[in-house]
C-alpha cells in the first residue's frame, strides 16, 4: 500500500522478497544467506526457530532481524543483541500472558487445584520456553505438564499426543505455535476429544479456515479459542480501507477480501508497520533515502509509536504506543486476549502487562546461555556487549 499510494518510503520504493523455509532452520540459513548476498536492510524470519537459528550470524553480516511478537527472549536485549529485535513483546511474554489469563480464569476463584497443559513444537525454540513456564505456573497455582508435536509425523502419530492430553484432561491448554506447528494441531485437538474453547494460541496454527464466520460443523467448531495479540481486532481503521483500495480491491494481493481482518493479518501490518517506520527513522538520521543494514538497526532502535503517530498512520487504536532504544529491542508491551465467537474476534478481559520482574532472572539465564552458544557456534568467545548506547539512547 505504501508503495502504490507514497511511492514506497522517503521517495525509495520498497523491494520486499520472500524465501520459503518450511520452518527448517537450515533452509531459514540458506534464505538468510541468500538476502545478504542480496543487501537487504532487516530480515523477517518467520519463526522463533529460525530466529534462534539466524542469532550468530547478525553481528558479523550486519544484518537487523525482526520478529515482530514470536522472537525468543533474549531478542529483547539491545545491550547484548544488537542486531536482534522483538517488538512489541518476546514469547516469554506473551507465554505469560496467557497464563495469567488462565490462572484468572474469568472469575475471581483461586487457580489452585486448576491444570494446565503446555503444547509445543519438539524443537530448541519449542523447548525452550518450558522451564520459565513451568516456573510461573507453580507460582500462580496451576499443575503443569508439557507435551511436544512432532514434526513431520503421520496424522496418527500427530494426534497421539493430543490423545494423551484429553486423557489427562487439562482445565486449559497452551498451545504455542511461535515457533511453527506442522499438520492440524486443532483438528487433531478436536478429533482427540478435546473442546477447542479450552485452548489459548500464542503464534498461529496456519488452520485459519477454521476462523471464518460460518466455518465449523456440529462435531468441529473454533468458537470459544482465544490467541493472546498486542493489536486491536478488526478491520475498522482507515490505513485498512486504504489497503482494500489500492492493493486488494486491485487484484495485487494474494489474501481474499473476506479473510483480512483477522489476528494473522493483523500481526503482519503490524509488523509493516515497525518495518516502515525503520526505514523512516534511518533515512532521516542518515540523511538519504537509501540506507544499509547498519542505518536500519539505528531506525529500529529509535522508533517511537506513539498516539500522535498511530493517528498519522490511520491506526487510531489499533495498538498501544510502543518505543525502543539502543538497549530495549523489544518494548515489552502490554497484551490482551482475543476470542473467537463463531463469527468474529472479540477482546476479553483486560490488557495484560508482562511480568518483567519474575522473568528477570530467567532472561539473564538465558542470555547466558545464548552467548556460550554463541561462542561455540562461531569461535568467539562469546556474545560481546555492543559499543556503549549513544547518549539518550539507553
Amino acid at each position: 500500500m505504501l508503495d502504490r499510494r507514497d511511492g514506497g518510503v522517503g521517495g525509495t520504493r520498497l523491494a520486499v522478497e520472500e524465501c520459503e523455509t518450511g520452518g527448517e532452520p537450515a533452509r531459514a540459513l540458506a534464505c538468510y544467506e541468500a538476502a545478504v548476498a542480496r543487501g537487504s536492510v532487516a530480515l523477517v524470519p518467520g519463526s522463533a526457530d529460525a530466529a534462534l537459528a539466524l542469532l550468530p550470524r547478525l553481528a558479523s553480516d550486519r544484518m537487523p532481524l525482526v520478529a515482530a511478537g514470536y522472537g525468543p527472549a533474549a531478542m529483547a536485549r539491545g545491550d547484548v543483541l544488537p542486531w536482534a529485535f522483538a517488538p512489541p513483546a518476546t514469547v516469554w511474554d506473551s507465554l505469560s500472558a496467557a497464563l495469567v489469563h488462565l490462572a484468572q480464569g474469568g472469575s475471581e476463584d483461586s487457580p489452585q487445584g486448576r491444570s494446565l497443559a503446555y503444547v509445543h513444537r519438539d524443537s530448541p525454540a519449542g523447548r525452550e520456553p518450558e522451564p520459565v513456564l513451568r516456573a510461573l505456573a507453580a507460582e500462580a497455582g496451576l499443575a503443569f505438564r508439557a507435551y511436544a508435536l512432532p514434526d513431520g509425523a503421520s496424522s496418527d502419530e500427530n494426534t497421539a499426543p493430543w490423545r494423551a492430553i484429553r486423557a489427562a484432561d487439562p482445565d486449559t491448554v497452551i498451545l504455542d505455535a511461535t515457533a511453527g506447528l506442522s499438520g492440524t494441531p486443532l483438528r487433531d485437538a478436536a478429533a482427540a476429544g478435546l473442546p477447542l474453547n479450552r485452548v489459548v494460541t500464542v503464534g498461529w496454527t496456519g488452520e485459519d479456515d477454521l476462523l471464518r464466520p460460518g466455518a465449523g460443523t456440529r462435531d468441529l467448531t473454533a468458537k470459544g479459542l482465544r490467541t493472546v495479540t498486542w493489536h486491536a481486532p478488526g478491520d475498522s481503521f482507515p490505513a485498512f480501507d486504504q489497503i482494500d483500495l489500492l492493493v486488494i480491491d486491485a487484484g495485487l494481493s494474494r489474501t481474499p477480501k473476506e479473510e483480512s481482518a483477522g489476528p494473522l493479518y493483523n500481526r503482519g501490518v503490524y509488523a509493516g508497520v515497525i518495518l516502515a517506520e525503520g526505514i523512516r527513522n534511518a533515512q532521516a538520521l542518515a540523511g538519504k533515502r537509501r540506507i544499509d543494514g547498519s542505518e536500519m538497526r539505528r531506525g529500529l532502535e529509535a522508533i517511537n509509536l506513539d498516539p500522535v503517530r498511530w493517528k498519522e498512520l490511520g491506526l487510531v487504536g489499533f495498538a498501544r504506543r510502543i518505543r525502543l532504544s539502543c538497549s530495549d529491542h523489544s518494548g515489552r508491551r502490554p497484551l490482551t486476549v482475543q476470542e473467537w465467537t463463531g463469527a468474529r474476534w472479540v477482546q476479553v478481559g483486560d490488557e495484560i502487562p508482562p511480568p518483567r520482574e519474575r522473568l528477570s532472572p530467567h532472561l539473564d539465564a538465558a542470555v547466558a546461555a545464548l552467548a556460550e552458544r554463541v561462542a561455540a557456534e562461531t569461535g568467539t568467545a562469546g556474545a560481546k556487549p555492543r559499543e556503549t548506547c549513544p547518549a539518550g539512547q539507553q
